[in-house]
């Protein structure tokens, strides 16, 4: 578990890929947002409940099939939890070339999402406030979420595959972007505060101004 001074943030890093999947509460609240449950969904499951959360969204940062193996799971038990991602992302949760899990054992072919998010588009869930940074490069819908403490003002960033720790995500699937990528992460994101703390969807937590310093992508972008 990582704690900001506000912002619970669990960490299970799920699956064969170890995608992390993040648990991401207001500290105090019960009430969770739900960041890419990719996989074992018997074993997430399993921890809201040994921890008495209350599951409020499930969000996608991106419809890779590392990232969405555990949703059909979670959408059985809590059928009226709304899924969430990207407009540009929705084709992936139904189509197993663009999720990739036609490459896995088992196909994922999901419905529709309960709701499409825009770019810069702000909302509440779990007592944080949310906005939306659309960062197509590794998927076309890919996006990062900022979360904010609507009172003290501190903040979490969500990146997905967009950005890892001294590195970035590939460009080499369908829907990919290696200059979109670069583009996307130097618009959307190296435009935010150094001290922000960055959340990946793989590996460790690192900052906004550590991934300037010591990320070799950042300089080509």
């Amino acid at each position: 578990m990582t704690n900001e001074r506000n912002i619970s943030i669990d960490v299970l890093p799920l699956g064969e890929l170890a995608a992390n999947c993040y648990l991401v509460a207001k500290n105090g609240s019960n009430k969770v947002v739900c960041i890419d449950p990719g996989a074992e969904g018997e074993k997430l499951l399993a921890y809201l409940k040994d921890k008495e959360f209350a599951l409020e969204m499930i969000l996608l940062t991106h419809a890779h099939v590392d990232h969405i193996g555990a949703v059909a799971e979670l959408k059985k038990c809590f059928p009226e939890v709304p899924l969430v991602l990207h407009r540009e992302e929705e084709i992936a949760l139904k189509d197993p070339e663009r999720n990739l899990s036609c490459f896995f054992s088992e196909i994922i072919t999901l419905g529709g999402a309960d709701r499409l998010l825009e770019d810069g588009e702000t909302f509440e869930a779990a007592g944080l406030n949310w906005t939306v940074l659309w960062t197509p490069g590794h998927t076309s819908g890919g996006a990062c979420y900022l979360a904010t403490d609507p009172i003290t003002s501190e903040q979490a960033l969500f990146t997905g595959d967009t950005l890892f720790k001294e590195s970035i995500g590939r460009t080499d699937f369908p829907g990919g972007n290696y200059e979109a990528l670069l583009k996307s992460i130097r618009e959307k994101l190296l435009t935010l505060p150094d001290h922000l703390k960055v959340y990946p969807g793989h590996g460790d937590d690192s900052s906004v101004g550590y991934e300037k310093e010591f990320n070799p992508y950042a300089r080509l972008c």
